[in-house]
């Protein structure tokens, strides 16, 4: 998983795989939200008030690539990195490993949100401070 140094393990589960035999489609998207929240629980999170502040987020865009099929049984590893950060966005990128093999690629864009005001705001800081330093710590590593 070369370049992601985010790595979420999973099983795929036998309510994940549809009428086909497969991982269904639509599930790969729960995939990728449980590495985006793993991702900014362990990453970016230090405290209860982060954490409040990361949940007010509202995802604008998110894409998925297949590649190849994923089966019941398999070991799913989703490695998540962040892209960009703006001024009231965050860019993630993602890569779905079965059992080794490329499965499927992904972006998504998660926007800090006012919900009172209905409007987007900024990304605090604090934030962006800590994951701009675990993605340097990253790269570092020998990507």
């Amino acid at each position: 998983m070369n370049g992601f140094s985010h790595i979420f393990p999973m099983t795929v589960r036998a309510r994940d795989i549809d009428a086909w035999g497969h991982v269904n489609n639509a599930v790969y998207f729960t995939y990728l939200e449980s590495a985006r929240l793993d991702y900014l629980l362990n990453v970016a999170l230090q405290d209860a008030t982060a954490a409040r502040r990361a949940m007010s987020t509202i995802l604008a865009h998110v894409m998925c690539q297949y590649e190849k099929p994923i089966g019941f049984g398999q070991e799913v590893w989703i490695g998540t990195r962040v892209l960009r950060i703006g001024n009231t966005s965050v860019t993630f990128q993602h890569r779905i490993e079965a059992d080794g093999q490329l499965a499927a690629t992904a972006q998504a864009v998660s926007v800090y949100f006012d919900y009172d005001k209905g409007q987007p705001k900024r990304v605090p800081d604090d934030f962006r401070q800590r994951v701009e330093d675990f993605e340097a710590r990253g790269r570092g590593a020998g990507e």
